[in-house]
């Protein structure tokens, strides 16, 4: 199949050429690039004068407003497989939320589409930003009673405290008579005597009494 193209030519005509006032008419098969100078070398009919990258040679393009994966520059931009389209394959409602954008459509090797640079919805970490992009910073995490977030992220309280209202406290043996070391330092009721000393027990007879220093209950 044959295409026409009207075109003033700015060296004359040559070969296939029909010389007239108003310049030439040029016939050459599709899918053959035509070099030009510029845009009024391409005879008009929504034809431009583009180039590739690198210095690449000018030619006549017919733009396709769809820029598509096919090593093409189908939008004749002067960029072959240059999307520019924005994409996102994150969950309805959080593109833009938090951390979640959107990232840009490219070309891959085999013509088919890829997502690059999104950033998509991740496991809520206590960092003060919004991880999961739900809108909320940090909300599964409990400042006040949280011994690995001790009234700000990452603060650690240490295996012997508790995190009381946003600070870290050290545990204590909640009960000097029950037999269980309560507050985890390798000390029992009247044994733990930071805490237990002078605190109510119960002695091995049954009967109700008070730990002593040397660690009995008397």
């Amino acid at each position: 199949m044959m295409k026409t193209l009207e075109a003033r030519l700015r060296l004359g005509c040559g070969l296939l050429l029909v010389a007239s006032a108003a310049g030439c008419r040029v016939e050459f098969p599709d899918d053959v690039p035509y070099t030009c100078t510029e845009t009024v070398d391409c005879g008009g009919d929504g034809y431009v004068c583009t180039a590739l990258p690198d210095d690449g040679p000018r030619y006549c393009c017919l733009p396709d407003p769809a820029e598509v994966c096919n090593n093409v520059d189908d939008d004749c931009d002067g960029l072959v497989d240059d999307l520019d389209t924005p994409c996102y394959t994150g969950p309805e409602g959080t593109r833009d939320v938090g951390l979640c954008q959107a990232g840009e459509s490219v070309c891959t090797q085999d013509n088919s589409t890829a997502c690059v640079g999104q950033v998509l919805p991740a496991i809520e970490s206590c960092n003060g930003l919004d991880d999961d992009c739900d809108g909320a910073a940090d909300e599964d995490f409990d400042l006040q009673t949280d011994p690995g977030h001790c009234g700000a992220c990452n603060n650690d309280c240490t295996f012997l405290q508790d995190c009381v209202n946003g600070v870290c406290e050290r545990r204590q043996e909640r009960d000097c008579a029950n037999g269980e070391d309560d507050d985890g330092d390798g000390f029992s009721d009247c044994r733990d005597l930071e805490d237990c000393n002078d605190q109510p027990c119960t002695r091995p007879d049954g009967a109700a009494g008070t730990c002593r220093s040397n660690s009995l209950c008397e």
